[in-house]
C-alpha cells in the first residue's frame, strides 16, 4: 500500500501541475475528470445569465478541511481566493464550513451545460445526469463521486452513494455507465419517496477499491471502508 500511495501522489502533481487557466477552450484530462465526479456529486455552478461565464462552487463541513483544501490546490489556477472558512452559527455552537469558489470563467460554460437544464414545470435550472455519461464515465470520475457524495455501510461491507437528487431514470444510466464502463455492478436503491441511491456491494468492494484508490484523498478513504 505504501507503493501505491507514492505513485497516487506523483500522479496528481504530475498532471495538475499542467493546469493553464489562459486556455479557455478545455480543461486539462485529469482536471476534466474531477469535475465531473464533482459535479455527480455535491458540485454546483452558478451562471447568472444564458451569456455569463460560469464558477464552480462548492461547500464543505468543518471535518472535511483536508479535501477542501486539496481541492483548493487542485483548481487553484482558476480561483481568485484560496479555500474559504466560514462561521455558522447553530443554536448551541459555531460551526466551520470551508468553501470553494472559482472564477467565472467561459472554460466552465460547457459544464454548466452539460450539467443543468429548465424544468419545464418550474422554469428553474435543474442539476442533471449527462446524457452522454456513458461516455465520460472512468476511474477518477468514479473516485470523486464518492469522495463527494458517498458513504461506507459498515453493517453491510457496501459503498452508498446519495444520489437523491436526480430522476430514477438518470441513476439508473449512471449506474449502467459505471458497470459497462468499470465493470462494477452498481445497483439502484430506493431510498425514500421519489429517490433513488446507489450501491456497490460487497462482491464488488475489492474491485472498487482497487480501481478508485489511486485517485482517493488519504483523508476520504473511509468512504470506501479503507
Amino acid at each position: 500500500m505504501k507503493n501505491t500511495q507514492i505513485k497516487r501522489n506523483n500522479y496528481n502533481i504530475l498532471d495538475l501541475n499542467n493546469n493553464n487557466s489562459n486556455n479557455i477552450n478545455s480543461l486539462p484530462e485529469v482536471l476534466n475528470s474531477i469535475l465531473i465526479g464533482i459535479m455527480l456529486g455535491d458540485g454546483g455552478m452558478y451562471r447568472s445569465s444564458p451569456t455569463a461565464n460560469t464558477r464552480l462552487e462548492m461547500s464543505f463541513g468543518e471535518k472535511y478541511k483536508e479535501f477542501a483544501d486539496s481541492l483548493g490546490n487542485i483548481f487553484k489556477d482558476y480561483m481568485s481566493n484560496p479555500v474559504k472558512s466560514i462561521e455558522i452559527k447553530g443554536k448551541e455552537k459555531i460551526y466551520i464550513n470551508y468553501r470553494i469558489k472559482t472564477k467565472s470563467l467561459s472554460i466552465f460554460n460547457k459544464y454548466y451545460e452539460m450539467f443543468y437544464k429548465i424544468d419545464p414545470h418550474t422554469q428553474r435550472f435543474v442539476k442533471i445526469v449527462p446524457e452522454n455519461i456513458s461516455n465520460l464515465m472512468n476511474p477518477i470520475v468514479l473516485a470523486y463521486l464518492i469522495m463527494t457524495d458517498g458513504n461506507f455501510d459498515k453493517s453491510r461491507n457496501r459503498v452508498r452513494i446519495y444520489t437523491n437528487s436526480f430522476r430514477k431514470d438518470e441513476v439508473q444510466i449512471l449506474a449502467s455507465a459505471i458497470n459497462n464502463n468499470l465493470s462494477i455492478y452498481t445497483g439502484v436503491l430506493h431510498d425514500r419517496k421519489d429517490q433513488w441511491i446507489l450501491t456497490i456491494g460487497i462482491k464488488n468492494l475489492e474491485l472498487l477499491r482497487q480501481i478508485v484508490y489511486p485517485h482517493f484523498h488519504n483523508s476520504m478513504l473511509y468512504r470506501i471502508g479503507m
